[in-house]
């Protein structure tokens, strides 16, 4: 029996395990939100612990957008990270 994924839960478990790597801890939430086809990943970490997902000049930021990217290649999804207060 094929189990049939939610791809906005798939992405945000991707962030999910990448932040948590980052950030040693779980102090921070990730949450999708779809509108009109464009799924969009919000990843929430407190300010002190922001610049260690964002990285110097954006790298690391730039890195999971490049993540989730891939991760969606062969589908109709277009996942984009934001990263908020």
């Amino acid at each position: 029996m094929s189990e049939v994924l939610d791809p906005a839960k798939t992405y945000e478990e991707l962030v999910r395990f990448i932040a948590r790597s980052l950030l040693d801890t779980d102090d921070f939430q990730v949450t999708s939100s779809d509108r009109g086809g464009q799924l969009t990943i919000k990843l929430a970490a407190p300010e002190e612990l922001r610049g260690r997902v964002i990285g110097k000049g954006g790298r690391i930021a730039r890195s999971i957008r490049t993540l989730l990217e891939a991760a969606a290649v062969g589908t109709d999804h277009q996942p984009t990270l934001d990263i908020v207060d």
